[in-house]
């Protein structure tokens, strides 16, 4: 009698158990990740090490082992990607993109010949000797001439990279050199030569039409395309989810970007995000993930505007670099707890002065606290960054520090180009 209770006890502790796990398991949310194939490679002892050693960008790009701390500050120095060939009888001529509303296939088959895979090779030195990775990534052709063709990506799809190439029409690789490039607003130029395209049977070359960013809205259709994965052009399509966000992209802070909910995945970095009349109006950067970078978050993409593009690309083409006026200075904020701890006054605390700079010039100190520039109060390192923004190079401002936790001092510093003194 005592076994048989013991038995039926049993029995409905376990039926209990059963209820319990099913009743937990009808309550939890399952999540379904697509799996993407990868093509088979060729094991090698020294591969695995390779792969701690190379990092590649949320949106694409690659390089070894980078620092993620980029200047927030234009007057802050930065911290210490088959050749089918054939003799071509005429030149590559380009083909500018209509601007007519068409159709989401039409929009995509329009713009796609305009957007370019790009390769990268990178090399750093390891434990065991020099090592070699690659990278991915995506640009936008946007000029053309007798000579080259140029074309505008992400800064970090480039940098650090030892050997660039672009792949026009699915399968034509031609050789690539890097021309221009601006850390701050995260984009880079690159030209190749008509000779090379022609050796290579690129008979046409389509040129990217750029429309106005500022008429963009929330709720307007878009459509990325680019290298996603490394694996050749791609489409999604999604809206635009947002306008004038900022946002932080490894340490660089990018103002007014496109938000949107089109796929960007690795690879597409530097790719065109086109509106429905096939005009493009931003160049996908960066996508937002959870702090694993796993999982947790979808369908948040940034883009930098056209109108910011266009402004920058003729420039970088032409120059190289985009003039940026600064002091040659190392700054950073002072807080209100280190205020009140210290006794000392709202404003800029001049960390390092960088040597033969304008400011080092004109006697400016480490630990000097910038308060005042041409009569403007300064109270962060984003009122010093704005205002040197619209001083020219060259020009002399009357700069207040004060020294020492109490004694004003007035120093008389010429404005700089940052890309001078770094």
């Amino acid at each position: 009698m005592l076994e048989d209770e013991n038995r039926t006890m049993d029995e409905n502790m376990e039926n209990q158990k059963e209820q319990s796990f099913a009743e937990e398991h009808m309550q939890e949310k399952h999540y379904y990740h697509e799996q993407v194939k990868k093509a088979e490679k060729k094991h090698r002892p020294w591969m695995k090490y390779i792969a701690t050693c190379l990092i590649v960008s949320i949106a694409g790009g690659g390089s070894f082992g980078v620092g993620l701390g980029w200047s927030q500050n234009y007057f802050s120095k930065p911290l210490p990607s088959d050749v089918s060939t054939a003799p071509v009888s005429a030149a590559p001529s380009a083909t500018a993109v209509s601007s007519t509303t068409l159709s989401k296939k039409d929009v995509i088959k329009t713009v796609m010949p305009s957007v370019v895979s790009i390769s990268t090779t990178i090399e750093a030195q390891s434990f065991f000797g020099r090592i070699e990775g690659s990278g991915a990534g995506s640009g936008v052709v946007f000029y053309e001439d007798d000579e080259k063709v140029g074309i505008v990506t992400n800064n970090h799809v480039v940098q650090g990279a030892s050997e660039v190439s672009a792949t026009f029409d699915t399968d034509k690789t031609v050789s690539a050199t890097v021309v221009g490039t601006d850390r701050d607003a995260e984009l880079a130029v690159l030209t190749v030569s008509k000779a090379d395209l022609q050796k290579a049977g690129v008979n046409e070359v389509t040129v990217a039409v750029f429309g106005d960013s500022d008429a963009v809205e929330v709720g307007d259709d878009v459509y990325a395309i680019g290298n996603a994965l490394g694996e050749g052009l791609t489409a999604t399509d999604g809206m635009i989810s947002a306008v004038g966000k900022d946002v932080s992209v490894q340490g660089s802070e990018l103002k007014d970007v496109l938000q949107t909910n089109a796929a960007i995945n690795q690879g597409n970095s530097g790719g065109a995000l086109v509106n429905s009349t096939g005009e493009v109006i931003g160049i996908n950067t960066a996508k937002s993930v959870s702090n694993n970078g796993a999982e947790g978050v979808e369908g948040i993409g940034y883009a930098i505007p056209s109108n910011r593009v266009k402004e920058l690309a003729d420039i970088l083409l032409t120059e190289g670099t985009v003039p940026k006026p600064g002091f040659g200075i190392y700054v950073q904020n002072i807080s209100g707890e280190m205020s009140n701890l210290y006794r000392l006054p709202i404003g800029v605390l001049v960390r390092q002065v960088i040597p033969g700079g304008t400011a080092d010039q004109a006697g400016m100190e480490p630990g000097d606290i910038i308060v005042e520039v041409n009569g403007r109060k300064i109270m962060d390192t984003d009122d010093l960054s704005q205002y040197l923004e619209n001083l020219d190079i060259g020009q002399t401002a009357e700069v207040y520090v004060i020294r020492d936790g109490e004694s004003s001092v007035k120093l008389d510093i010429a404005v700089g180009n940052m890309n001078e003194m770094q």
